[in-house]
């Protein structure tokens, strides 16, 4: 039986897409419902509903407490946009989405091949999401909101105090800039993403009351960073890029800093002793839709970086995704 479950993960994850897109937790956050008030709502067809909600009982994301009556559960309650930061509405959404949902049904072909697999877009996957704005923000948002957990472990573990102009590479929300200036008030920040990811990112640092601190410059990782910065933090950027890809980010991350600056890659690291870990999917799907990987000293080492520390999380939902690697530029 378990093994027929993981072999129904795909149905899962569109279950959890849908339920997420239609927006049934808010429709439930506030009172029981029935299937039909739930598709007057939506505007989704009554049958279709039914069977969508009846079938989100049986992952748990709601609860049948009598007959045609829902009610949200706890597990549910995580896809609700009022729990914001930390909602995983937008995530959901993006990952049943076309840009990370079809490459993944060539997981084989990635495996014998050993490259990526998005010519299934038609395009490369960054290509893809330029082409298709509201899916970009969607998984951006997303992303964001994952964000919103790491940059709080990351804030708390690596001091930043010592830093005055810290530039964010591809920092999409700007969520991590954020918490590192709240841990450094005497720092100002730079938020560099491509433009239309830069502009969409104005509102929330402005609500963070950050907006003075912070520079907004929108280009292309691949040409030129911002200079003059002494600490570069680098949030699951290389992880999606081949070797000769992420060397140029580094090589133009190298070529703006300070002399003596710190780099910051903040990704996750799987371990080298044989354990199952939440990594190794991730690793195995980074082939699959970017042709990344995790791989770190033998990088930031020819991009002229020496690496001085690797600094683990606390135990907790997120130091998966949030080991840090400081590196210091030759």
């Amino acid at each position: 039986m378990r093994l027929i479950q993981m072999i129904q993960g795909c149905q899962v994850t569109q279950i959890v897409g849908t339920v997420a897109q239609l927006d049934l937790a808010g429709q439930l956050a506030a009172e029981p419902k029935s299937s039909a008030e739930l598709a007057d709502a939506t505007g989704a067809d009554l049958d279709g509903l039914t069977r969508l909600v009846r079938a989100a009982t049986t992952v748990g994301l709601v609860a049948e407490t009598e007959p045609d009556r829902f009610v949200l559960t706890p597990l549910g309650a995580c896809l609700a946009t009022n729990t914001q930061p930390t909602s995983l509405r937008d995530f959901a959404i993006a990952l049943a989405a076309p840009g990370q949902w079809l490459p993944c049904g060539h997981l084989y072909d990635a495996v014998m091949t050993g490259r990526c697999t998005t010519t299934t877009l038609g395009m490369e996957i960054w290509d893809y999401y330029q082409e298709n704005p509201e899916e970009d923000a969607t998984f951006a948002r997303g992303v964001g909101n994952l964000t919103a957990g790491i940059s709080t472990e990351v804030a708390a573990c690596y001091d930043v105090t010592r830093f005055t102009r810290i530039v964010d590479i591809g920092g999409s929300q700007g969520v991590l800039l954020a918490a590192l200036l709240e841990a450094a008030p005497q720092a100002t920040g730079v938020l560099f993403d491509r433009p239309e990811i830069v502009t969409g990112a104005r509102s929330m640092i402005t609500t963070r009351g950050l907006a003075e601190r912070v520079e907004f410059v929108g280009g292309n990782f691949f040409t030129e960073v911002p200079w003059g910065g002494d600490l570069y933090v680098l949030k699951s950027v290389l992880q999606d890029w081949d070797d000769a890809h992420a060397l140029r980010i580094l090589a133009n991350c190298h070529r703006a800093a300070r002399p003596g600056s710190t780099l910051l890659v903040v990704e996750g690291i799987v371990p080298t002793e044989p354990t199952p870990s939440p990594l190794h999917l991730l690793n195995l799907f980074l082939l699959v839709q970017v042709g990344g990987r995790e791989r770190h000293q033998a990088l930031l080492e020819a991009a002229d970086y020496r690496l001085e520390r690797v600094i683990l999380p606390r135990p907790g939902p997120y130091s998966t995704w949030c080991g840090m690697l400081e590196a210091h530029r030759r």
